[in-house]
């Protein structure tokens, strides 16, 4: 359903000079070369295992991908109630170790080019109506 979704999005967003979004980008450990920063860093990170396992792992710290991207370090975090379908096992596309967390607050590390508000140092919020 997803996978449809996005789809959709995209074709509807031909012309309209909107950015382009990178998907599924779960773990940057899937695709180091494509997704993780180049110095290897690691971070914690929540981690889905299977339906009712999630756990704190060791992870590599993602990279820009596309020009609107924003990397946060988290200080804090909370779960919604759209995590449980995640913990549950409810959404078929999760895989093994797919980092979960759409809730947090925390201070911005690098920005994109196309980011002229944030930048590095500034604390931010991001909501589940936004994330």
């Amino acid at each position: 359903m997803n996978t449809a979704a996005n789809i959709l999005e995209n074709t509807m967003r031909k012309g309209d000079g909107q950015a382009s979004i990178t998907t599924d980008v779960a773990n940057p450990a899937s695709n180091p070369e494509k997704y993780a920063d180049p110095s290897m860093t690691k971070m914690k990170a929540l981690a889905w295992q299977g339906a009712n396992d999630v756990q704190m792992v060791e992870s590599l710290k993602p990279k820009i991908i596309d020009d609107k991207d924003v990397i946060v370090r988290v200080t804090g975090t909370t779960i919604c109630g759209s995590d449980l379908h995640l913990y549950h096992g409810a959404v078929m596309q999760m895989k093994k170790d797919d980092i979960l967390g759409h809730e947090f607050c925390g201070k911005v590390e690098s920005v994109g080019p196309g980011i002229t508000k944030i930048k590095p140092g500034d604390r931010v919020v991001a909501s589940f109506q936004i994330a």
